[in-house]
């Protein structure tokens, strides 16, 4: 096996001082994952001299480094920026023993902030005193935020967790509401940005006396993402430490946290667990502190849980009475979409086909604006069930075909599972038997990949032996969707 001639790395060469490179070569270890024998091997390098760099017995030249940091998979400049990172986070590099945890563990940090973190912990942002009230808005928030946008969400955490200046509530109120708009379309995104914001508001100054209710606010989005991640007992968990923190009655921050905007968040989860009297007494409560310019989400979210509680004319009421806020320009587009897409659905099941029909054109309009893929479909699956009432079944049929065809490909299967659904209802509403049969054996895998659970698999099982049988119903293809719908979001969620 070739050995090398140790030697120091000319000064020219080098962003390291010679006590800091027996560091890179533990980081770039630890980085391999490997035993020194087998890291030592992959690099063509004996094993014995590399257990000498990394003690610093020996200092490797650079021909030997670039080999050990491509052995890793990484480049030796992303190692010397991981160092000097380190050196910023007040890691020792001079400690010669190859376990020693804290060392390595400031590595491992500095590693996922690197290059970014000298400037993101800068003196400046230490200097406001932690009882001085913030003078940032939302504009400023937005600009912090776009500082984090470049990088992914764990190393977005980290960053947080290093710069005092963005443990700022102005910043943890932003992404909240950032949270809960990404919450119609991705549980995922909506559950990483309620945990950030947490993250935010744990760093506000222990001496400011807004940080404990900035932390329970966070928790009740924190919440709110666990119930359209389908963790009903997560969220209520959540939403139940958000009120311990937060002051009842919103106290002194009633005009800087919206106690209303948590009642709203909550009772959606109430919603979701069929408690529609517990969501609608909240929603109620909220109207009547909430800070107006929310006020039409809170009747959007009205309609949605009368709608849901089975009384559409309700619904439609508070929708008309949302309409002059939203008309105003308040919530701005996505207001707009919300607001038209619950009342054509509303007038949809009042029997009323042709006036949501007249409703249709500037719905169409004002998704196809907005660009979102996903309100596109849902917008095209309410139109065609519209056509369907209407009468023209073949033309409804051809467009859920396509819309659950366009679900099935991103894949949102449980939405995919929905549309079918829509199909099996006109077919089995028209006694085409022979076609129900023949959809629902061709949607088996969009069915079997939902994981469904107890109740949704007996809805299912039952549902498929009638098919085949040739006797399902209208209530049970409704049931089944019904029990597939826990679990899923849409365009008519305000929350």
């Amino acid at each position: 096996m070739r050995k090398s001639k140790a030697k120091k790395l000319p000064a020219t060469d080098a962003k390291l001082i010679p006590e800091e490179i027996a560091l890179a070569v533990r980081l770039i270890q630890a980085f391999a994952n490997l035993k020194q024998g087998p890291l030592g091997r992959r690099a063509l390098i004996d094993p014995s001299a590399l257990s000498r760099y990394s003690n610093g017995v020996d200092t490797p030249c650079r021909d030997i480094l670039e080999r050990l940091a491509g052995a890793a998979g990484k480049s030796l400049s992303f190692i010397e920026n991981i160092v000097v990172s380190a050196r910023a986070l007040g890691a020792s590099p001079v400690s010669r023993s190859a376990d020693h945890l804290a060392e390595e563990a400031a590595c491992r940090v500095a590693a996922l902030l690197a290059p970014p973190l000298a400037a993101l912990t800068s003196p400046e942002s230490w200097l406001a005193s932690p009882t001085a009230p913030s003078a940032l808005d939302w504009a400023e928030a937005e600009a912090l935020w776009q500082r984090l946008v470049p990088y992914p969400h764990e190393e977005r955490r980290l960053i947080v967790g290093h710069g005092r200046s963005f443990g700022n509530w102005a910043l943890a109120e932003f992404l909240c509401e950032a949270s809960a708009d990404a919450a119609a379309k991705s549980a995922a995104t909506a559950t990483e940005l309620a945990a950030l914001a947490l993250c935010v508001a744990e760093r506000v100054p222990g001496g400011d006396p807004r940080r404990l209710p900035v932390v329970g606010y966070c928790h009740g989005f924190v919440g709110n993402a666990r119930r359209v991640a389908n963790d009903l007992p997560g969220s209520a968990a959540a939403f139940a430490l958000a009120w311990a923190l937060f002051p009842a009655g919103g106290g002194e921050y009633a005009g800087l946290l919206d106690e209303a905007r948590l009642l709203d968040l909550e009772s959606s989860l109430d919603r979701d667990h069929g408690c529609h009297r517990e969501a609608l007494s909240k929603l109620d409560r909220a109207m009547k502190i909430c800070n107006p310019s929310i006020r039409w989400r809170l009747l959007v979210n009205k309609a949605v849980t009368l709608e849901q509680s089975g009384d559409p004319a309700g619904a439609l009421a508070a929708l008309v009475e949302a309409r002059p806020a939203v008309e105003r320009g308040e919530g701005g587009p996505r207001a707009r979409r919300l607001l038209q897409f619950n009342m054509v659905k509303n007038l949809h099941h009042l029997g009323q086909p042709l006036e949501a029909e007249a409703l249709l054109p500037e719905l169409r309009r004002l998704v196809a604006d907005s660009g979102d893929d996903l309100d596109i479909l849902r917008t095209r699956a309410l139109c065609a069930q519209v056509l369907a009432s209407l009468g023209r079944r073949a033309e409804a049929l051809a467009e859920l075909a396509a819309v659950r065809q366009g679900f099935a490909e991103i894949p949102l299967p449980a939405d995919a599972a929905i549309i079918g659904l829509h199909e099996a209802e006109i077919l089995v509403l028209a006694a085409e038997t022979g076609k129900v049969r023949r959809l629902v054996r061709a949607m088996a895998p969009i069915f079997e990949s939902l994981g469904l659970r107890r109740e949704g698999l007996a809805s299912y099982r039952l549902f498929v032996a009638t098919v085949e049988q040739e006797a399902a119903t209208v209530a049970m293809v409704r049931d089944l969707a019904a029990a597939i719908k826990r679990g899923a979001r849409g365009l008519g969620d305000a929350s």
